[in-house]
C-alpha cells in the first residue's frame, strides 16, 4: 500500500460491503482494522440492500456503526456510504438479482 501512495501520491479507497453473518463479525472488523491500520487508506462501508429470493442480507445499521467506531479507533478515515438505485434496482447487492431474473 506505502508503495501505491510513493507511486500515485493518492490514498488507497476500499469498498467494503457489510453482509450480515458473511463479513460482519468481530474477527472480520479485527482484519480490518490491522490491514489498514497505520496507512492512508479511507474505508467507504455500504450496507448491502435487500433483494428478495437473496440469502444475503445488509448488517445492522449498529454493526455498521461498530466499523465506524473500530476503524476510527485505529486512525482510519471511513464513510458510511448511502444507499442510491434502489429505485431502479441498480444499489448495492440488485444488479446481479435483476440479471438473473431476466
Amino acid at each position: 500500500m506505502g508503495e501505491y501512495v510513493l507511486k500515485t501520491g493518492r490514498r488507497p479507497t476500499y469498498e467494503y460491503a457489510v453482509i450480515s453473518g458473511i463479513n460482519d463479525s468481530e474477527s472480520e472488523i479485527t482484519a480490518l482494522c490491522d490491514f489498514c491500520r497505520g496507512t492512508l487508506a479511507h474505508v467507504n462501508l455500504i450496507q448491502l440492500n435487500e433483494v428478495s429470493g437473496s440469502k444475503l442480507r445488509p448488517a445492522s445499521p449498529e454493526k455498521v456503526q461498530e466499523f465506524v467506531s473500530r476503524l476510527t479507533q485505529v486512525g482510519v478515515e471511513c464513510t458510511v456510504r448511502n444507499s442510491r438505485g434502489q429505485d431502479i434496482d441498480a444499489a448495492c447487492g440488485q444488479l446481479r438479482q435483476r440479471a438473473l431474473r431476466a
